[in-house]
């Protein structure tokens, strides 16, 4: 008996610091099982992509689509089901004015630990309601929160889709007082080739703030030698 319960213990064990490794990895923007992320665009070339997620929201994305028409910009759009039912002229704005729209899931569950039949359904569900903007391929996909632990990564890739992270999300976007000059700060300084940046017009609060500071983004990463672009750069 006594070996028994030694021997079940010790299993236990090893599986829980599996199921905590393999966590781990993939918590990793660079990571995921069963297919390869894109965390970083283009070749080393002085690009970067902004990406706006949780939208479309009635007062910050049409703010925002005036300001990247006013500095022309191409940015990519990651956004939720149920808002493009609530905004559908909004969300068909984005997509006539160029700009690249991703799918984020229906209502931004929590994405792990989920059926296959959910996930699938989470993901349909968008895909139909972003080609209803008159974008018709969807090929890209960001959880939400990043999450990709195990069975997501394995339904994008059988779905044809392209899994996409990022690289740097400014912290001081989730601060309660916005404050411009801090997201744009930690953007500009934390930006390099390639980088894909993890923004979010999915609110209707502190629309001013938010605008000034993709006005600043825009300006800074320009200043050092930077052309912001699509996510599907190189292969659109």
């Amino acid at each position: 008996m006594k070996k028994a319960y030694i021997f079940l213990a010790t299993g236990l064990g090893a599986l829980l610091i599996i199921i905590i490794a393999t966590f781990q990895y993939s918590r990793s923007w660079e990571h995921a099982f069963f297919i390869d992320p894109i965390y970083k665009i283009g070749s080393g070339e002085k690009v970067i992509a902004l990406t706006f997620d949780d939208g479309p929201s009635e007062a910050r994305t049409p703010a925002l689509l005036n300001v990247l028409s006013e500095y022309n910009v191409k940015a990519t759009f990651f956004m939720l089901g149920q808002n493009i039912e609530k905004y559908p002229e909004i969300a068909k704005a984005v997509f006539e004015q160029g700009h690249l729209i991703g799918n984020h899931s229906y209502d931004h569950p929590r994405m792990i630990l989920k059926s296959r039949k959910f996930l699938k359904n989470q993901i349909i569900r968008t895909d139909h309601l972003i080609r209803s903007t008159g974008q018709q391929e969807v090929g890209y996909f960001r959880a939400p929160g990043t999450s990709k632990y195990i069975l997501l990564p394995l339904v994008i890739k059988s779905m044809g889709k392209k899994f996409v992270t990022g690289t740097y999300d400014p912290p001081s976007e989730y601060a309660t007082d916005y404050d411009a000059g801090k997201v744009a700060g930690e953007v500009i300084e934390n930006a390099g080739p390639g980088s894909i940046i993890y923004l979010h017009d999915g609110k209707n609060t502190g629309k001013e703030e938010f605008i000034k500071s993709i006005e600043l983004i825009i300006e800074g990463v320009r200043r050092e030698g930077y052309t912001l672009v699509r996510i599907d750069y190189g292969h659109n």
